[in-house]
């Protein structure tokens, strides 16, 4: 057969995509081969049916997602057709527009669940829509098989339908409960890709937040450099994490995990001039040192800048530098997840990162520990907060030995 009069086989795989995951691509590649398409076009829908939830990915979220979940397969291409359009999408359009760009020889294969097409007559313009493209009901549990073989046979008797039936494995993932275990602080590795996962964590989605989040976010991108801020998002996710684990309120560790180091690249001088302004106490280490301020300076600037006014969340910012004795749980989580976060890398991190699972004061006082040492070397002195915090643990774990020796006499 000459190959030049075989055209191109097509597959369109519509979705919300939100987020794509595993179930989406094994069944698009079990269909391409199975059928010998030459690729499968993943095409997001524009407006998502739970475009209401607050946590929810836009539409440009969900396409960038679905870019990365396809990457490393060459069969697999996307298109933007949906998301550039306004309002409510429909297949007979899509489909429209996607056959101007293709030779008429070229045939499309729109791939939907079997359940759709027992409701394939609700869809616009579905008489037309039936000629221009071969239908591939993907099987799921729960369809009536004889009911959907009637409905199959009538449409290619009235219509002249195309219609085959893909079975594949049962594969229990969804995306709504992969966005629920996002928000329920629950894992879901190996339900979607890790391009995907690392996505949905650098994004902030699937959660509730602190209402200034991703306000904070942008400017943060802005206003520091590449590094600084990635250090301040993976601040906030440990934040978020250890809160979980200690019981805290998780957005606001969160939050105050991301906003940490907004002053953090001020220019000495500049700070010098903060301290001043904001009547921060000029410690001798301050005064060598003018950067270490930092802390109490952009919990001084938030609050003035942007009316964040929560003072557990400024309080966990303002002590993340040198500490405070008798500090509360939201500002120990933060000041060790500053320490500890992925990006960070030091001797003797990989200790304090097991310790932080344990007990976070035991964690502060391992680190100050390690840093004895070189604080000593390079003749610096500790801000009077700091020996004043390790102190205050100090003395309370000695009462806590001391309770557990009582309640063993």
């Amino acid at each position: 057969m000459d190959s030049e009069s075989v055209g191109r086989r097509i597959g369109i795989m519509g979705g919300t995509f939100d987020p794509i995951h595993f179930g989406h691509l094994m069944l698009a590649e079990q269909i391409r081969t199975s059928l010998h398409l030459d690729e499968v076009l993943f095409i997001p829908v524009g407006k998502a049916p739970h475009k209401s939830l607050a946590n929810a990915a836009d539409k440009m979220q969900r396409f960038e997602m679905t870019q990365l979940a396809i990457e490393s397969n060459p069969f697999f291409k996307i298109s933007d057709i949906e998301i550039r359009q306004k309002g409510t999408t429909y297949a007979i359009d899509t489909v429209k527009a996607i056959k101007k760009t293709l030779q008429d020889k070229d045939e499309l294969f729109f791939i939907t669940g079997a359940d759709a097409i027992l409701q394939l007559e609700s869809w616009k313009e579905y008489a037309e829509l039936i000629q221009l493209v071969n239908f591939i009901g993907a099987t799921r549990p729960g369809v009536d098989p004889h009911e959907l073989s009637d409905q199959i046979e009538r449409l290619k008797f009235q219509y002249g339908a195309k219609i085959e039936l893909s079975y594949v494995p049962a594969l229990a993932i969804s995306s709504t409960d992969i966005r629920k275990s996002v928000e329920e602080e629950k894992s879901v590795k190996y339900l979607l890709p890790e391009s995907v996962e690392a996505y949905i964590q650098d994004n902030f989605l699937y959660r509730q937040h602190h209402p200034m989040l991703y306000k904070m976010k942008d400017i943060l991108q802005t206003k520091l450099s590449a590094k600084r801020f990635k250090h301040c998002v993976e601040t906030a996710h440990l934040s978020r994490k250890l809160a979980v684990l200690y019981g805290a309120q998780a957005e606001k560790a969160e939050f105050a995990g991301l906003c940490h180091d907004y002053a953090k690249e001020i220019k000495s001088k500049e700070m010098l001039q903060l301290v001043k302004r904001y009547d921060i106490f000029e410690d001798d280490s301050i005064l060598a040192t003018p950067n270490l301020a930092h802390g109490e300076v952009a919990a001084a600037l938030l609050k003035s800048e942007y009316h964040i006014l929560d003072q557990e969340i400024l309080d966990a910012i303002k002590w993340h530098t040198y500490g405070i004795k008798n500090m509360s749980l939201l500002c120990k989580i933060v000041y060790v997840a500053d320490i500890i976060e992925p990006s960070r890398h030091f001797n003797g991190v990989e200790i304090l990162r097991k310790l932080a699972y344990i007990s976070l004061d035991e964690t502060i006082l391992t680190f100050h520990g390690q840093c004895e040492q070189l604080l000593s070397s390079k003749k610096l002195k500790l801000h009077k907060n700091t020996q004043e915090m390790i102190d205050q643990l100090k003395k309370d774990k000695n009462n806590r030995i001391e309770a557990n020796n009582g309640s063993d006499i």
